[in-house]
């Protein structure tokens, strides 16, 4: 019986191995006998912030953070890139500190060491000048959302891409709000003054007012330059004071806002028409600071929340950073959402980590009006890497919301003139 059992083995075996022999000579394999290889894991997908998260403007990059990390943060969870296997976006903050030179090593560091495979920043122009400088020397794509001197699309580059206007239409709205305002009043607001941080930014902003103002018949009666985060504005303020003009056009980062309000208050100073330059007037943390002492000041603007009822995307968008935060999205904010937002089609449909097939998605950028989530036509490049179709609002604030005020047929609410300052 024993001996039986093992000639029923060997048997069994001998069948077994003559089925594999001939298997594999008609070319048929069993299944259980091959491992599949295993399946290349998704690439993680680097992208770097080029935003001062500490200094002067921390707070202010800090919300371009927390905006970038919500789109990133939803795209992640759904599945990540699909074109690209599901891979995921991991974001690398490199902290300019709001300094030009720093900014540099900084992108300089994300490119050489991280190795990332596009760079996003940086707020101030100044800044933004030298860390897209950095990234055109290594030929890695450079996506700018929020800085607005005219120079920066001018310089030739290749790898250079900004979704925000710049400031010869964003400025120049603020002149054409005041001829506007003339004809509406039927009053005279002739006589311009204008007060500037020294920085790149400042600079042309102020540049584009002379050049521009004088061509409507306006009249710039003072040309104020003051040091970027100055301790004290007062002789500047008493330079106003002394001045005789009907508008006062600034241009400021929060810290200086802040000062310069204070300053007029202390001083007994109040403009008859206030336009301010976006920035740091528009902040949060500038009517958190000021509380009523802020009120009725305008601003130019790219993006105003309250333009969520005419418009689904601006909705969604504002209501999604509500939701997390607490807030609502100031222009900058929205330009860092929407920069997020596009950054995650141009990866989609690029398909490839490589810089140039990334660089070319971007410049095939074609959004719609409805598709961006802001109040322009959409986003399309020009052979310069300027978005061609990008729009600016003028806001005020008003009882404590920043209100859409003109163009007069998008305008949410009816502009307020004080004729004495709030805090009187």
């Amino acid at each position: 019986m024993l001996l039986g059992s093992k000639r029923v083995r060997y048997g069994f075996i001998a069948i077994v191995i003559v089925a594999v022999v001939v298997g594999i000579s008609i070319g048929y394999v069993i299944p259980t006998l091959v491992t599949p290889p295993p399946k290349p894991a998704a690439p993680t997908i680097k992208v770097g912030l080029s935003w001062p998260v500490t200094g002067a403007l921390a707070l202010i990059g800090r919300d371009q953070v927390n905006a970038f990390d919500l789109v990133v943060d939803e795209v992640n969870a759904a599945g990540g890139i699909k074109s690209l296997g599901g891979a995921k976006i991991e974001l690398v903050i490199g902290d300019t500190k709001g300094d030009p030179k720093i900014g540099a090593a900084e992108a300089e560091r994300l490119i050489t060491e991280v190795k990332v495979h596009i760079l996003v920043g940086s707020y101030q122009s100044a800044v933004t000048a030298t860390t897209s400088e950095v990234a055109e020397r290594y030929g890695i794509p450079f996506l700018n959302p929020d800085s607005t001197s005219p120079a920066l699309h001018r310089r030739g580059f290749k790898w250079f891409f900004r979704a925000t206007p710049h400031d010869e239409l964003l400025v120049k709205n603020m002149v054409d709000f005041v001829k506007d305002l003339e004809k509406k009043e039927g009053k005279s607001f002739k006589k311009i003054a204008i007060v500037y941080e020294n920085t790149l930014w400042g600079i042309d902003s102020a540049k584009v007012i002379k050049d521009y103002a004088p061509t409507l018949g306006f009249e710039i009666v003072a040309d104020i330059a003051y040091p970027a985060a100055a301790v004290d504005v007062s002789s500047e303020v008493l330079k106003l004071k002394a001045t005789e003009h009907d508008v006062l056009m600034q241009a400021s980062y929060l810290s200086d806002a802040i000062l310069f309000t204070r300053t007029f208050k202390t001083l007994g100073y109040w403009p008859k028409l206030w336009i301010a330059n976006d920035a740091g007037h528009i902040h949060p943390d500038y009517l958190k600071t000021l509380g009523k002492d802020a009120y009725f000041v305008f601003s130019r603007e790219v993006f105003s929340a309250d333009l969520g009822a005419k418009k689904d995307s601006i909705k969604r968008a504002n209501d999604a950073f509500r939701s997390r935060y607490g807030y609502d999205m100031d222009g900058t904010m929205a330009r860092s959402y929407t920069a997020a937002s596009l950054l995650v089609d141009v990866l989609e449909r690029a398909g490839s980590l490589k810089a140039d097939d990334i660089r070319k998605a971007l410049a095939a950028t074609s959004w719609s009006e409805a598709k961006v989530p802001m109040p322009w036509k959409g986003v399309k490049f020009d052979e310069t890497g300027q978005n061609i179709l990008g729009l600016g609002i003028i806001t005020q604030l008003i009882e404590g919301n920043w209100r859409t005020v003109w163009p007069f047929d998008v305008a949410t609410a009816s502009y307020v003139l004080p004729v004495k300052p709030p805090w009187a």
